[in-house]
């Protein structure tokens, strides 16, 4: 269709629609000039959070700014400071080029071109890019969704992180890294592409690169309880330290800042460059303890030097709880971005951070974890 409409050197609007998707192309005299969606995520504000340009905090002033004073996020994004004029306008270029892109993934729909003229929007920020390679990067793009989908077939896959990588030298961009961290042993890959704010394409090609690059695993159904091998009870309810079951998961503290440099032509906008940031780089060495306290065991103390910990009633676990209350594989600690991280594996009574049921978060110093009628106390010994 792109090619016919160059060739014939078409001017008019081209409307694409996949069930709730729209997209509008703009064309001038067979040239792609501007393009339009319905879809939030193509909004300068997603696009600008996406890139790590803005903050939340500046997105949502904005967002306060235009409800009471109108005008466009753009506009705005100029007089907070937040963008420059030529900042403004690659960015905006970039989401015209995220619209066309978009399209070139979808599995169906429908079209229909109007020819009475292009009636651009008046804030409508034109590109000028070759059509060849337009249609070559959108040609990659519709081969890697397809590929993605052959070697993760299973949306409801649940990923977690390697302990330790094959190679810490490893370098993944900013954005990466943000994925990365919300893979937490818990979240199927249909839950990663809706958290990580993103296309769906771009969250598989993410997590393909991952799993190839063995930063990431599938994690195992868990053993069955009715048939582990110990001689400990099968795990029984017990009673919350608190009522309030409240799911508490902080967002991964990284740095890195999207950079933007000088383009010769839009096309080469269609993929930013972002700081590239090593394993070594994101990871902060540390050395704690765990004291471990039970009704029946009483205290002991247990030095954390290791990558990673499983915690439950089998005998295969790091640390082996006799505890009715605990499950046969109940929790892991590894070592995370942060430090110390604990994750619930599925567990029936859970895992307590400090009165609050945690399913994935960050150790600090003084933490107190309850399993089941076990009480840990999470000390910090070295930290770099």
């Amino acid at each position: 269709m792109l090619t016919f409409l160059s060739t014939t050197r078409k001017t008019g609007t081209l409307a694409v629609t996949n069930g709730e998707s729209e997209a509008q192309l703009f064309f001038d005299d067979g040239s792609l000039v501007y393009a339009g969606s319905n879809q939030e995520r193509f909004r300068l504000g997603s696009i600008l959070l996406r890139k790590k340009k803005m903050s939340r905090a500046q997105s949502d002033r904005i967002d306060a700014l235009m409800q009471g004073e109108g005008g466009r996020f753009g506009q705005h994004a100029l007089r907070e400071g937040v963008l420059t004029e030529a900042q403004l306008r690659d960015f905006l270029k970039i989401q015209v080029s995220e619209i066309v892109y978009d399209c070139f993934v979808w599995d169906g729909g429908s079209f229909a071109f109007e020819q009475d003229g292009t009636h651009l929007p008046k804030h409508a920020v034109t590109i000028s890019v070759d059509l060849a390679n337009l249609i070559m990067e959108g040609a990659r793009r519709i081969d890697e969704w397809e590929q993605c989908l052959k070697l993760l077939p299973d949306k409801s896959v649940v990923f977690r992180v390697v302990v330790t990588p094959r190679d810490e030298k490893i370098t993944l961009t900013a954005d990466e890294w943000r994925i990365l961290f919300l893979i937490n042993g818990q979240r199927t890959l249909e839950e990663l592409c809706h958290d990580a704010d993103d296309d769906a394409f771009h969250v598989y090609r993410v997590i393909y690169g991952l799993l190839s690059s063995k930063l990431i695993e599938v994690v195992a159904p868990p053993p069955s309880e009715t048939h582990d091998d110990t001689n400990t009870p099968h795990t029984k309810p017990v009673t919350t330290v608190s009522g309030d079951a409240t799911f508490r998961q902080p967002p991964a503290q990284f740095s890195g800042e999207s950079t933007l440099h000088e383009m010769d032509d839009d096309t080469s906008l269609l993929v930013s460059s972002e700081a590239r940031l090593s394993y070594a780089d994101v990871v902060r060495p540390t050395i704690a303890q765990l004291t471990i306290t039970s009704p029946d065991s009483g205290s002991r103390l247990i030095a954390l030097t290791e990558p990673e910990y499983l915690i439950g009633r089998h005998r295969d676990n790091t640390i082996q709880l006799s505890d009715p209350g605990v499950s046969s594989f109940h929790a892991r600690l590894y070592v995370g971005a942060q430090g110390y991280i604990v994750e619930d594996l599925k567990s029936r009574n859970g895992v307590w951070l400090n009165g609050e049921r945690v399913y994935h978060a960050t150790l600090t110093d003084g933490d107190r974890l309850h399993i089941g009628q076990t009480d840990l106390t999470f000390a910090v010994l070295f930290k770099q």
